[in-house]
Order: structure tokens, then C-alpha cells, then sequence
């Protein structure tokens, strides 16, 4: 009766479905006599703190511990894992009176904004522990309520770590004494006293400030130890939890090292992913049937196979580079490990991941979003600002939170987060699960929604101080969190200011353009698996990307269903698959630019085929955000006299080179006569001329074609390019370029698209169009143009790295070809050396 009572009460409390469902399955479990303790999941959390489900633990005796329901196969009288039951309608609300959170924003932050000035303070004014200053680098962090654990001795015994506990309130008086006597390392270990804590709270300026808004009894002080280890000199942090237990190595008997001791992480597996949400545990192989997820992963994706990502290849990952520095380390955790209540309810436990000499770690892509904890967690110096946890937010929230609000700025600053195999067991104090599922409510109703806020998420703020702030506000005004939090977070900021801290460089992602991937072909081996990876690569650097290709439609449902945005790039001239792409590249261009004409954050469309890298901090000329006012070409190193390094626009009609015009251009007349540029050879035929200027358009042998001059001559006498004709009523086509490139605003998308189609109705193949199109819509409009250095060759070094390192001490652009054909991990290096990151934007 007491349980029914309590699982009642917890039901009319709950506002979510999923809650609600859990709780039936309770009754039934309870009431069909499985082995489900009732005082386990019914005696009511006498722990103090706010908003929390804490443990019911009352001493440390952990063979003592309330039985908990674990679904653990061997439990159930028939060996199989238990089942929820089917949901009766009866009991399902009616969706059109279902409220779901939308995160739009419903109110304003009219607080002051943080001093955020770079004004660091003297070191007599820091409040040191002398010895600790500068003691380690390395540092774990934990608060506790309770007694010493085994977990936190083995911390304190790590060789070059110290390590910081964070007392409450309601931690033991003893706890000194205790640890002692458990055999940890008081010579490596400060006790951060509440009286200590106290002395802090006195002090002047935004140390003081900041501690002062930490509230007691309360997961949030927890903060002060991260405060307390960067300011004696932390580069890594360990954060994690007293029920979280390093292993020990089996041969040794000592702990098993956490952080490797050479600059990089081996045998890193790079993901493959298309949605934002990536959830880890599939691919670390879990040791229970699926579905499996981490505490905080949305509950809509569970079933979504999308989600779980694919392995590309591996490589070895140094912890700071120059395009990619490891941020976190989240270590997954054996026996009962950080899985929400839901999943401690519905599926076996305990459970492992794989240990085994092929297990490695995974680097989640950068778009990508995927919880991680503060139970068992390693932060490098970059992200060690990154730690703030929220305090109005439930314990079970707060952590998940962080993770989420971080991986945000850390997509603009190149910090990544590694998953890595289970060095941790984690033997869980005891928890009351309804309290867990109430208390983790905001997981279950606004991850999904979190994310898809903080993927579109940007800001002016081009201080990286700032920008943290901003997101904060933004969180609070969609109410994720509220006013206290972003309070603490301008404490935060103006304390790690005034301690020295040094900020990661903000090298954002391009917002204002949108790329566009042409491929010409799309029934390749793999050929999703390498659009897969091109997609994730480009998203590195552009928020909106899409990828063109003759798709059929069972990879275009595909590509949707991975969240790749890609379109059908059917092409009407296309006779046999030689051909293919000769066309198609224009329309796919046209059809991108036409989509954003009228929206309010993308300014241009980049195109670039597949196989072309792109030297953004060149194309961009290391401006932020990425200048869309003009139209950007690109020309081969050697062309027009060598004179294509970030060129303006060169209309031969007029360049004092007369014979450099005259090789390079010709002009058609509505009559069918082609002549030179200077109108001095007349003739019947392009062909015909190339014969009398031998060396026209560079002997292009493609000139000469139907789908070349043969267009371009029809199109001279179409009424429709009338208004492009020069004054002395004849039509110029300057000379061929490769055109595996081009970024045009959408102010011109219009203007373009006609270009285009009038080119598309006479057939003329894109190399011999696009110097055309670029040419009318400057004279039409004035449109400015650059031109970029294009590196590229023919022979066997074609396609090859040796041919593009060849390039790269000549501030080149543009790197085509460098076919992908299945060698992922040359790609991803490749790409990450052309695409040299933006400037920091301080």
C-alpha cells in the first residue's frame, strides 16, 4: 500500500509521458511478483539538497546496500530481461492536449553584463595554498557527502596527480581521519574544508564573487574544486564521482593510467555520423542486447540507428594541434554504469563495454552532439573553462547540461570530445529510481530540443569570453536554465580572468555561406560512405552543407535518413555516363543559389567538387565572417601570366596584352561569323579560327566540340542573349577554366540562374560556361570578382598528395583533384592541412 501510494503521488507530480510509463511498470512489476524491493523504490530521499534524487545510502558497509531492480536476466523467473508491459490507450493522454517543450525564447535577460576585460590580478591577492602552488598539472576533482571511498584513495594515490575533495555541509567531520586510515595520500590531497570554503567566500573581488554564488548542500561545489585546481596550476582535470573506481591493473595491482603519457591518443576511431545527436554506446559494444544510451541522449532517437555513427578509420590523435585539440576524455564504466532511469529500469544491468585489445577510442564528429559526465571525466587545459556546472538545474541534469552547452564551443574552437573504453567500474551508491526519473525529467523533454537549439546556435561576440556568455543568456531566455546560472557563469568568467586563465582561439565555422558538394557520380562502390564523409569534413567548417549527385532514390532516402542534406541532380543533357557532370554542375549551383535567395543568414554558395580541398583561411583572406562581395573564381597558377593571386576581375576586351586577349578569347557574331577579339580574322566556324590562331583557348581540344564552341555559336544567335551582346552587337566568350569551383553571393542568385539556363538550352559544357556566366553577370551588374590559385595537373600525379604538396608555399586556394576512393583517413589528414583554420577571431 505504502509503494502504490508513493508511485501514485510521483505519477500526479509527473508531466512527462515517459515518467508516468515508468511508474506503471512499477505497479506491474510490484504486482506480478518479480524481485522488486518496495522499500528500494518507495522509501522516500531524506537528502536535503534541492531538486535531487541523492543516495540513500547511510553508511559505506556497500554489502549492506537496498536491492535494487537491475533487469538482470537471472532475476526473472522465465531467465529473459524483463519487458514493459504494452501501454493501454486508456492510459496514453490524447496527443492534441500533449504540451512538448519547444525551446523558443520566452523571456529577456535585462541583467548587466560581465566585465570580461582581459585584467588578470596580482599574485598576493589569489588566495594559494602555498603547498599546492604549482605542486601538479594534473588534478582530480570529486565532492562527497559522505565517507572516504576506495574510489577516491586510488585517485589520491595516482603518481604526479593531486587531488582536491570538495566538503558540503553534510560531509562527515571525520573525513580527514577516515581517509587517512583508507590509505589515502594526504601529502597529495587537499581537503577543501567548508570552513576553508567559507574564508573564500570573504574575499574581495571575482574569486569571492563567484564563490558566493555556489549554493551549500548542493552538487554545485563541486565548482570550487575546479577553481581550486586551476588556480594551483591544473592542465587536466579528472572529474569524477566517490562510486566511480579506476581498475587496477591486473599484473601490477596499481591503479591503470588515465592519461597516456605521450602527447597523443593511439588507434583513435574518426566516426562517421549525419544527425547531430550521436549516441556512443552501440559502437563501444555494450555487453546487453540493444537499445542502449548514456544518461542525457534524447529519448525520440533511441531506436534511431542513425544516431550510432560508423567507424571510417583510424589514426592517432595528438592532444593539441594545430586544426584539433582533445577538449575531454569521457571514460566509459563498467557494472552499473551512467544510463538514466529509464534505461535502469527497462534494460539489464550490470552491463560492460568492450576492453578487449581491439577496443579504442572514438572521436565524435564535430557537428555532433553526445552527452558526457562528470562522473569519470578527463579535461585538458582548453577546456578546463568548460567545468562550470549549473546549480538550478537537478544534479542529474547539470552535468549533461555542461556537456551539451560546451561541445557548442567547441565546434568553434576546435576542442574535441573522445569516448574512451572502460577504465572505470562504477559500484553505484544507491539511488531511489523514481526520484532519478523525476529528477531527470529536463533529459527526457529537452535534450532533442537542445541540441537542435544549439547546432544552429551563433553570436557576434568574437571574444571567446563573451561568446560563452552569450550562450548562457540565450540558454536562460529559452529556459534550460535560469538567472543564478548565468550569474555564476559571469563569476566564472571574471574569476578565471583574473587568475590568468588562457582561453582557447575561437576559430569559428563559416555560418554566412553555405557549400555545396558536386558529385558527378553516384553508383560508385561506397559511394554513400564517401559522401558520408565528405558531408561530415565540409561540416567541420560550414554550418549548412549539401551534396548534389544523380542520386536514385533509394540513396536519396538514405542521405535523409543519415540527415544529410542532399538533392536529386537529374541532368536532361546527359547522353551516356562520360558525360555525366559536364552539365549538371551549373544547374546544382543554380538550384542551391536559387533556395537561398531570400534567407536571412546564408549570403553566398560555395560549389566544389568532391574531390576538391579548399584552403579556407585563402578564400576567406582570414576574415570572419566569411566576405560575401564578390563572386570568387579560380584560375591555374599559370594563367594569364601568372597574374591569379587574389586577381580582379580581367576582362581581356580591354588588358593592354593584346596578344594574351587574342589567345585567350574570340567573339561570335548573331550571324554565325566568329571572329578575334580584335575583330581582325573572320571566319564561319570556332573550329575554323582555332586553325588560324593555333595556340586559341590554350588548343583546348574541348573547344572545338558541339558541346563547347557548337553551343556558344547557337547561343549568339538565340534572341534570348540579345542583352548580353557587346555594343558592337557581337557576344565575347573569354577563355575556358576549370570549373571545380566557384562561390557566388545570393544577391546575384537570380541573375545566375538565367546565365544558366540560356548555357543550358545550347548545351555548352561547364568549363567553356562558367567564365561566360561569371563574365555576364559583371557586366549586367558590375558584379566583383576574384580570382583564387587553382593547383591542379594531369599526368600520374594527378589526383595524388605528392602533386598538392607541391602547391602549398604558393597561398593556393584551391586543391582538385585528390580523390577520396575509399582512403578515409589520408582524406581527413589531408583536408585538415589544406584547410588551415580560420584566424582566431580575437
Amino acid at each position: 500500500a505504502h509503494c502504490l501510494i508513493t508511485i501514485w503521488t510521483t505519477m500526479r507530480a509527473a508531466s512527462s509521458v515517459v515518467a508516468i510509463v515508468a511508474a506503471l511498470i512499477i505497479v506491474k512489476q510490484v504486482l506480478t511478483g518479480l524481485n522488486v524491493s518496495s522499500k528500494a523504490l518507495c522509501e522516500q530521499n531524506t537528502d536535503s539538497r534541492p531538486n535531487e534524487a541523492f543516495s540513500l545510502r547511510k553508511d559505506d558497509d556497500r554489502s549492506n546496500r537496498l536491492s535494487l531492480p537491475t533487469n538482470d536476466p537471472t532475476n526473472s523467473p522465465t531467465n529473459k530481461p524483463i519487458e514493459p508491459p504494452p501501454i493501454q490507450q486508456a492510459f496514453v493522454p490524447d496527443s492534441s492536449t500533449g504540451k512538448v517543450f519547444g525551446g523558443e525564447k520566452i523571456r529577456d535577460f535585462s541583467n548587466p553584463m560581465a566585465n570580461l576585460k582581459e585584467t588578470s590580478i596580482s599574485s598576493e591577492q589569489l588566495p594559494f595554498e602555498n603547498d599546492f602552488r604549482a605542486k601538479c598539472n594534473k588534478w582530480g576533482v570529486v565532492t562527497t557527502i559522505f565517507d572516504p571511498t576506495e574510489a577516491i584513495s586510488r585517485v589520491s594515490n595516482l603518481p604526479e596527480w593531486c587531488l582536491v575533495v570538495v566538503a558540503d555541509t553534510k560531509t562527515p567531520k571525520d573525513y580527514v581521519e577516515k581517509f587517512k586510515a583508507l590509505g589515502g595520500n594526504e601529502g597529495s590531497t587537499f581537503f577543501f574544508s567548508v570552513e576553508r570554503q567559507k574564508t573564500w567566500e570573504q574575499l574581495d573581488g571575482p574569486i569571492g564573487a563567484f564563490v558566493r554564488t555556489m549554493p551549500w548542500r548542493h552538487f554545485g561545489r563541486k565548482n570550487l574544486g575546479y577553481l581550486f585546481a586551476i588556480l594551483h596550476g591544473a592542465e587536466y582535470f579528472f572529474d569524477f564521482d566517490d562510486d566511480n573506481f579506476i581498475k587496477l591493473d591486473e599484473a601490477s595491482g596499481e591503479p591503470v593510467e588515465i592519461l597516456p603519457s605521450t602527447v597523443a591518443l593511439d588507434n583513435v576511431t574518426v566516426v562517421m555520423l549525419g544527425p547531430t545527436a550521436f549516441n556512443h554506446h552501440p559502437i563501444m559494444k555494450p555487453s546487453i542486447p540493444a537499445p542502449s544510451w548514456a544518461r542525457g541522449f534524447p529519448l525520440e532517437y533511441i531506436k534511431d540507428e542513425a544516431t550510432e555513427g560508423q567507424a571510417a578509420f583510424r589514426h592517432s590523435m595528438p592532444f593539441v594541434s594545430k586544426s584539433n585539440s582533445i577538449g575531454v576524455i569521457q571514460f566509459l564504466a563498467d557494472g552499473n554504469p551512467d544510463v538514466d532511469a529509464n534505461h535502469r529500469l527497462m534494460r539489464p544491468l550490470p552491463m560492460t563495454f568492450d576492453n578487449s585489445e581491439d577496443a579504442t577510442s572514438i572521436l565524435v564528429p564535430k557537428h555532433a552532439y553526445s552527452p558526457y559526465n562528470a562522473q569519470a571525466s578527463i579535461h585538458t587545459q582548453p577546456a578546463l573553462w568548460a567545468t562550470l556546472l549549473p546549480t538550478t538545474v537537478p544534479g542529474r541534469v547539470s552535468d549533461i547540461w555542461r556537456s551539451y552547452f560546451a561541445q557548442c564551443i567547441f565546434a568553434d574552437s576546435n576542442l574535441r570530445l573522445v569516448f574512451a573504453p572502460p577504465k572505470i567500474e562504477q559500484i553505484r551508491n544507491e539511488h531511489n529510481f523514481l526520484g532519478d526519473l523525476t529528477a531527470e525529467k529536463d533529459l527526457y523533454t529537452k535534450s532533442g530540443k537542445l541540441i537542435d537549439f544549439l547546432s544552429s546556435w551563433d553570436s557576434e561576440k568574437l571574444r571567446f569570453p563573451e561568446r560563452v556568455e552569450q550562450l548562457w543568456i540565450d540558454l536562460y531566455e529559452r529556459s534550460y536554465i535560469e538567472l543564478d546560472d548565468v550569474v555564476a557563469l559571469q563569476k566564472w568568467l571574471e574569476a578565471l580572468i583574473a587568475m590568468g586563465y588562457k582561453f582557447p582561439e575561437l576559430k569559428p565555422r563559416i555560418r554566412n555561406v553555405a557549400m555545396m558538394g558536386q558529385f558527378n557520380y553516384a553508383d560508385f562502390p561506397n559511394s554513400m560512405t564517401q559522401i558520408m564523409m565528405w558531408n561530415q569534413k565540409m561540416r567541420e567548417r560550414f554550418q549548412t552543407t549539401i551534396a548534389a549527385a544523380p542520386f536514385n532514390e533509394t540513396q536519396l532516402a538514405y542521405l535523409e535518413a543519415h540527415r544529410i542534406d542532399a538533392f536529386q541532380a537529374k541532368d536532361l543533357n546527359m547522353r551516356k555516363r562520360g558525360y555525366l557532370g559536364f552539365y549538371n554542375p551549373m544547374s546544382n549551383l543554380m538550384r542551391t543559389l536559387l533556395r537561398f535567395a531570400y534567407s536571412s543568414t546564408i549570403e553566398a554558395v560555395l560549389y566544389a567538387h568532391d574531390d576538391a580541398l579548399l584552403n579556407l583561411t585563402e578564400l576567406s583572406e582570414g576574415k570572419y565572417p566569411f566576405p560575401t562581395d564578390k563572386i570568387i573564381a579560380n584560375r591555374r597558377r599559370k594563367e594569364l601570366g601568372g597574374n591569379a593571386d587574389n586577381a580582379e576581375y580581367i576582362d581581356l576586351r580591354t588588358i593592354p596584352d593584346r596578344e594574351l586577349a587574342r589567345r585567350l578569347s574570340h567573339r561570335v557574331f548573331p550571324n554565325g561569323t566568329v571572329s578575334d577579339i580584335d575583330k581582325t580574322i573572320f571566319v564561319d566556324s570556332t573550329s575554323e579560327l582555332m586553325k588560324q590562331i593555333p595556340n586559341l583557348h590554350g588548343a583546348f581540344k574541348e573547344w572545338s566540340r558541339p558541346y563547347c564552341a557548337g553551343g556558344q555559336e547557337k547561343m549568339a544567335q538565340d534572341p534570348d542573349f540579345a542583352e548580353y551582346l557587346d555594343p558592337d552587337g557581337s557576344a565575347y566568350f573569354p577563355s575556358h577554366a576549370q570549373s571545380d569551383f566557384l562561390m557566388v553571393p545570393t544577391k546575384y542568385a537570380e541573375d545566375f540562374a538565367k546565365a544558366v539556363t540560356i548555357h543550358l538550352k545550347h548545351n555548352v559544357y561547364l568549363e567553356c560556361a562558367y567564365g561566360k556566366i561569371v563574365d555576364m553577370l559583371q557586366k549586367q551588374l558590375q558584379a566583383p570578382t576574384r580570382l583564387v590559385k587553382l593547383c591542379t595537373g594531369f599526368g600520374p600525379r594527378r589526383g595524388k598528395w605528392n602533386l598538392i604538396s607541391n602547391c602549398r608555399s604558393e597561398n593556393v586556394a584551391v586543391f582538385h583533384p585528390f580523390k577520396i576512393k575509399g582512403r578515409f583517413d589520408q582524406f581527413w589528414a589531408h583536408a585538415d592541412e589544406i584547410n588551415f583554420p580560420l584566424e582566431p577571431m580575437e
